[in-house]
């Protein structure tokens, strides 16, 4: 397969014309036109369909980019990794890459200029620790607790690993302004038996986490994403356990209160391959991060 023709398609999916898509990437209308029928042609399928509006993807056809972005980004990756060994390819899980490794990896960088450290971020976390044991990644970072990686419920990676706790998250129980559990202290028992728990789904990290301490027999609703747990909480509709830093805005501005009871943190936890941590650039960042 041509890889400037995948480029230009997917150039094509991001700018919506083929006029656009011409003057980003620095070619003739034609050659766009040409380079994606080409493709077409090699595949057998079309990608795209012309309105008046543009080109727009074809179901079967943007699920192919899709994956042929994810593809194309691993192998410029593995090539600048072929160049520069110094530098490291982290996976993450989406919500950790965007709301706690930013300050994690901006003071390693202040202390550590040398380590040169790619994010990838990935909202599936089996999808991360089978990257981790294809050695498509030098190391993942996930949330997780307990003595062994998988610990918090997650099926562990079948090869060997190793971790290291970077640091603790602190997890809060939120209820919505008004409930008969705010005002004092609140126990365990209490907890289990007022139910209303509410998560996001069975494979979620805040999900885990609360059947790891009120029991795996616990009484869990899934109401979906982030956005709608803590909206069923806020309009009084259940309670939640959940990263304090998802909810930090909601508990400044009392959409959302804490509840007295003392909610176990998790562990933000850095995982990489027994078998590769002899590398120089991944000792480099055990050792800079340890000293963190």
């Amino acid at each position: 397969m041509d890889l400037d023709q995948l480029r230009t398609a997917l150039a094509l999916l991001r700018h919506g014309t083929v006029n656009r898509t011409a003057a980003a990437v620095g070619l003739a209308p034609s050659s766009v036109s040409d380079r994606v029928r080409r493709l077409e042609g090699e595949l057998g399928a079309p990608l795209f369909v012309r309105d008046r509006a543009g080109m727009h993807p074809t179901v079967a056809g943007l699920a192919y980019l899709t994956a042929a972005a994810s593809a194309l980004d691993a192998l410029e990756e593995a090539a600048e990794r072929l160049h520069d060994s110094s530098v490291l390819i982290v996976g993450a899980q989406a919500a950790i890459a965007d709301e706690l490794l930013p300050a994690v990896l901006d003071d390693l960088h202040a202390r550590h200029s040398n380590i040169d450290v790619r994010l990838r971020p990935e909202p599936d976390r089996t999808r991360l620790l089978a990257a981790l044991d294809r050695t498509e990644l030098d190391a993942v970072v996930l949330l997780d607790t307990g003595d062994h990686v998988g610990d918090l419920g997650f099926a562990g990676p079948t090869s060997a690993m190793s971790h290291l706790d970077i640091r603790e998250v602190a997890m809060t129980t939120v209820a919505a302004p008004g409930s008969p559990l705010l005002g004092h202290p609140v126990t365990i028992d209490e907890i289990r038996r007022t139910g209303g728990l509410i998560g996001r789904e069975s494979r979620c990290a805040f999900w885990m986490a609360t059947q790891r301490w009120l029991g795996p027999d616990s009484d869990l609703r899934a109401v979906g994403g982030l956005a709608q747990v803590r909206e069923w909480v806020a309009i009084g509709r259940g309670i939640a356990v959940l990263p304090e830093f998802a909810v930090r805005t909601d508990l400044e501005t009392g959409r959302l209160v804490a509840i007295d009871v003392q909610t176990p943190p998790l562990h933000l936890r850095l995982i990489w391959l027994r078998n590769r941590e002899a590398t120089d650039s991944l000792q480099q960042l055990l050792y800079a991060l340890s000293q963190a």
